[in-house]
This record gives structure tokens, sequence and C-alpha cells, in this order.
């Protein structure tokens, strides 16, 4: 016990300690999509699994809204007042008001959603509810700040698995899009929920009410974070939302493949992101250059490991379809998938490496710049949807997260490098 509390007092140990615990919550959620994928495909067809990627991403973006970057900025918020049971009372019914609050943009959304894909029928939309409601008792943010990430990985892995056992055990004959949605996203609402209110008791929070002004202070500092957040989920998303006018489903669910491998990758990255935070933050207080020097090494481990990464799926990516799929070369399918699964390989890496520089800006609560960025990297977001759905084949739509991933990294290196000048 002894030397387990003197290895938590070192730096990188304790990184190691966030990262694992967070690299269980997160690696339930990746085994979950990964396993599900065959699972889905095999089952009930490639265009069903891409008519289910399709509204998940939908929920993936509403959930951002509802979050509204409390994720990020309470984290620091819950770290620093530990021993103040009041603030963190007060701290965690605003967070939960102003969520449910933030949760009424899924009205619009389903409307939006139901003009842009009106074959899509309004329970495919309505069935992802449980991943919206699930986001606004995520108590994740309180966990990280109070280091305590083991009181969720654990049980949110429980969730997932069963999530995973019911789609495997549970018969569907009709209604294949909708019925998998609540599958997979109502254990881990009611876990959340359970969660919460076990926090409750076991931190002796006390119910505070949250004033307007608090509220409303809470949703202009966020705001720019938010929008930043929406913008990196549109970014991956919008593209779906654009094709699926204009491919067939064999098309859009050979890109969902890409698109999930790439969500995947965006979690394992946030995770790692999530365990460097409290000391990046603590490195960036002495000093800016201790932070600057810490994270050019973590760029260069990204770039090896993402690196042979990506080589590995170029070489293997026939048997990684084959996995995923059950659909070989020989088929249209496959052969399709294969090609963006190879066009694919290096976005990872291009991913990886921007994670520090939005952590940089975090730092500097530079939020007005993620803002500016967000802007931007919507505009290219459309513009390069709109050139490779009319000016190219559907092959070429596998290029995409590379393209996007590149402009990125090189849109917020500018506005980094113009700060630290």
């Amino acid at each position: 016990m002894r030397i387990y509390k003197r290895l938590l007092k070192h730096s990188i140990f304790s990184i190691l300690v966030n990262f694992f615990n967070l690299g269980i919550f997160q690696a339930s959620s990746m085994l979950l999509q990964f396993l599900a994928i065959p699972i889905i495909t095999r089952k009930y067809g490639i265009e069903v699994f891409g008519q289910i990627v399709l509204s998940t991403s939908f929920a993936v973006f509403i959930a951002g809204i509802t979050n509204y970057g409390t994720h990020q900025t309470a984290i620091k918020e819950v770290a620093t007042n530990k021993n103040n049971p009041n603030f963190l009372s007060e701290l965690f019914f605003r967070i939960l008001y102003f969520r449910t609050i933030a949760s009424a943009s899924i009205i619009p959304g389903i409307l939006i959603m139901c003009w842009l894909h009106p074959v899509g029928s309004i329970f495919m939309w309505l069935s992802i509810l449980p991943v919206v409601l699930a986001e606004i008792f995520n108590p994740l943010y309180f966990l990280i700040g109070y280091e305590k990430i083991g009181w969720i990985s654990w049980g949110n892995s429980i969730a997932k698995l069963l999530s995973l056992l019911l789609l495997v055990f549970v018969p569907i004959t009709a209604n294949f899009t909708p019925i998998i949605n609540l599958m997979m996203g109502m254990p881990v609402l009611i876990y959340y929920v359970i969660l919460c209110f076990f926090i409750f008791q076991k931190q002796k929070l006390i119910y505070s009410k949250p004033t307007f002004n608090s509220l409303l202070h809470l949703g202009k500092e966020n705001f720019y974070i938010m929008f930043n957040g929406v913008a990196v989920s549109l970014q991956q998303s919008i593209f779906l939302f654009v094709i699926v006018s204009f491919v067939s489903a064999q098309t859009l669910g050979a890109y969902a493949i890409i698109d999930k491998l790439l969500s995947a990758c965006r979690q394992l990255v946030s995770s790692f992101s999530s365990a460097v935070y409290p000391k990046a933050a603590r490195l960036y207080e002495d000093s800016p250059l201790f932070w600057t020097n810490f994270k050019n090494k973590i760029q260069k481990g990204y770039a090896v490991v993402f690196g042979l990464a990506g080589l590995i799926i170029i070489v293997f990516a026939p048997q990684i379809v084959w996995i995923l799929t059950g659909n070989s070369h020989l088929q249209n399918a496959g052969s399709q998938t294969i090609l963006f699964v190879r066009y694919f390989a290096f976005a990872p890496m291009l991913l990886a490496l921007n994670a520090n520089n939005v952590l940089s800006l975090l730092l500097q609560k530079n939020y007005k710049s993620l803002f500016y960025i967000s802007i931007l990297i919507l505009a290219v977001t459309a513009g390069l949807s709109f050139v490779l759905v009319k000016g190219f084949s559907p092959e070429a739509l596998g290029w995409y997260p590379l393209l996007i991933e590149t402009a990125c990294l090189f849109i917020y290196s500018i506005f980094i490098r113009k700060k630290t000048k």
C-alpha cells in the first residue's frame, strides 16, 4: 500500500492510473462498437448497419449539445473543490438542470432529420432518445475531477456488455434499426441514473436548485466550447447526413464502417487526453514552456503508434473487413469497404496529433479561437462534402476522413502558432 501511494505521487504514474481507468471506460464503448459491427452486418446486413450509424451519429451530435462542454470545464472545478460539499452540490445540480434544458434541442433536430432523410421512419430518430437522456446524467466530469473514475468504468463495461448480449440473443423480425438503437442505449441510461443517485448519497450532496443567472452564466461561459465540440461531431457526422440522399444503402453501409472505426479512435485519444489534462494544467500553470515540451513528447508517441497502426490497416484491410462484415474482396460490398478502410488508414494519426492542439487552447482558455476554428471546420466540412458528392464517384467518398482530419490539423496549427508568437 505504501509503495502504491508513493507511485501515485509520481506524475507519470498518476497519468497512467487515470488513463487505465478511463481506458476501461472508453474500451467498453469501443468494444461494443467493434463487436456490434459483425453482429449487425451479419444478422441484418450492411444496409441496416448504415441506418444505425446514421441515427447514432445524430444522437452523438444532440448529446454534444446536451453536454454543452460541461464535461471539459467542470473537471477543474470538481478537482479544486473536493472538500467543499456545498460547492459540489451546487455544481452537480446546475449541470443536471442545464443539460436537461439543452436536451430539448432534439425536438427541432428530429424534424430536420425527417426532412433530410424522409425514407427513415420517425421511430428511427425517436429510438436514439436513451443516448441523449444518458448524457444528461453522465457523471464522468465529476468522477474524473474527484479521481474516482473506477466508479464509472467497470459499471459502464457491464452496461455495454448487456447491450451486446441483447443484440446477440434478442430476435428481431421487424423495425430493426429502432429496436437495435434502444437495446444499445437503454442499459447505459439506466446505469447513469443509478450512478448519479449513488454519487448523491456517497458524497453527501445537498439538493440545490440553480438560479436563472447561474444557468445563464453557464450558457455564456461554455458556448464556445460547446460549439467546438459540436463542430468536431459534425465534421464526422455531417458527411453522413449529406451522402445519405446521394448514395446507395450499400455505399452508406461501407462508409459507416470507417465512420465507426474513426469514432473508436477518437474515443481512445480522448481518454488519453483526459488522463493527461490534470498534469497538463499543472505544467502550464508553472510555465507554458513545460507543457510545450511535454506535448512534443506525446506527439512523437502518437506519430509512432498510429503511424504503425495505419500501415497495419493498409496491409490487412481485407481481413479487417471480413471480420467486421463477413464480406470478402470478391463481393461488391466487400471490395468497396476494403477500399474505404485503406483510404482511412492514416486519419487516426492526424486526429491524434491534433488532440494536444485542442488541449493547448483549453489550457490557454482561448475559447474564442475554438469558436473561430469551429466555424472554419464547418465551412470546410460543408465544402468538402459537396465537392466529393457532386464531383467524384462513390469510391472517392472513402477519402473524406483523411482529408477532413488533415484540414483540422492544419487549421488548429495555424491558431496555435499565431498564439505563441
